[in-house]
């Protein structure tokens, strides 16, 4: 038999910074044969030029209109010629032998995932080499041969360990996922809802706890992750990506306990919603009364606000919290 291809394809919009480094990650892959895809997204800064700065036989480099990542990523998917895909964004990072250690751990077993832990690191971080997760976040990397189960603990706000799972953990076999198109109509969480559908397509996902990817985390204020921003259409994209999780969830199995984990992280989402956007706050009030209420009672922030939450209730201390940081915002500028 013939070695299998991993296609690894990096979705690019405005990632001047760190796409060298995040380039230079797939191409120290020990594995071998590989394809680099990288689509750019309609970039305004250098990135184009940075990624046809490495353009060769191995590294394919297309441009489109700005339209998303998940059509980025879904441009990158027609183009794969390869037997596994690895997803890579274009500010993040690939130990080296993470594609060869995921790829003998799938040889032979059809339609299996596997995915490596994650580490977030950021521009103060000294020496990425010694980076590892903790003795009881590795405890929580366990293979799982029950895709739904898998799903429920990942998604589970109460599980600290378990509801995160980057795009570039995984290896995904190309036959598994060639039918499978990103929702381009979603900005946040996406990834979410896209390996959702994956993991209810597997038998199964294995991990390889020998092997890291790393997740850049951004200290600066004014460039806040995609999963913090608290823009209406971030926030609305959340919310329809957690309903399609749950939509697909219930396609698969009819069980009570999808609308008890959707539910608390509707709480979540609302308490992120409310004040400044009002409309989206009441839908998703709504929704929570619908699929039966929950008593979640998440952490909205430090030892003064939670004084205030447990005194005067939540949305009393979101508005403090608003305010506060509109204040220190009008101060700052």
């Amino acid at each position: 038999m013939s070695t299998p291809l991993v296609s690894i394809i990096i979705p690019v919009y405005n990632s001047e910074p760190y796409l060298r480094e995040t380039i230079q990650s797939a191409l120290d892959q020990t594995w071998e044969p590989k394809e680099i895809i990288i689509v750019n997204d309609g970039s305004t800064d250098n990135s184009f030029e940075i990624a046809k700065s490495f353009e060769s036989k191995q590294v394919k480099v297309f441009t489109q209109e700005n339209r998303g990542a998940s059509a980025a990523r879904n441009k990158g998917l027609r183009e794969a010629k390869g037997d596994y895909i690895q997803f890579l964004d274009g500010d993040d990072l690939l130990m080296p032998n993470k594609v060869a250690l995921q790829v003998n751990q799938l040889a032979g077993k059809e339609n299996m995932l596997s995915r490596c832990p994650a580490v977030y690191f950021n521009e103060n971080t000294n020496n990425l080499d010694d980076l590892a997760i903790s003795p009881a976040q590795l405890d929580c990397f366990k293979d799982s041969f029950d895709p739904f189960l898998f799903l429920l603990e990942l998604y589970d706000p109460t599980n600290k360990f378990q509801n995160i799972v980057p795009i570039h953990c995984w290896l995904t076999p190309a036959s598994l996922i060639k039918n499978t198109k990103w929702d381009e109509s979603l900005t946040v969480n996406d990834d979410g809802e896209y390996f959702c559908r994956v993991v209810l397509l597997s038998k199964g996902i294995l991990t390889e706890v020998n092997t890291l990817c790393l997740y850049r985390k951004y200290i600066k204020r004014d460039i806040p992750s995609l999963s913090g921003r608290l823009d209406e259409k971030s926030l609305d994209s959340q919310y329809r990506s957690l309903m399609l999780k749950r939509d697909h969830l219930t396609a698969f199995k009819k069980e009570i306990t999808i609308d008890k984990i959707v539910a608390m992280n509707l709480v979540i989402l609302l308490m992120r919603a409310y004040p400044e956007h009002k409309t989206l706050a009441n839908i998703i009030s709504d929704t929570i009364e619908r699929l039966g209420g929950t008593i979640y009672d998440p952490v909205l922030g430090g030892r003064l606000i939670e004084e205030i939450k447990n005194k005067f209730g939540w949305k009393t201390a979101r508005l403090c919290q608003f305010y506060y940081h509109k204040i220190v915002s009008i101060f700052a500028a």
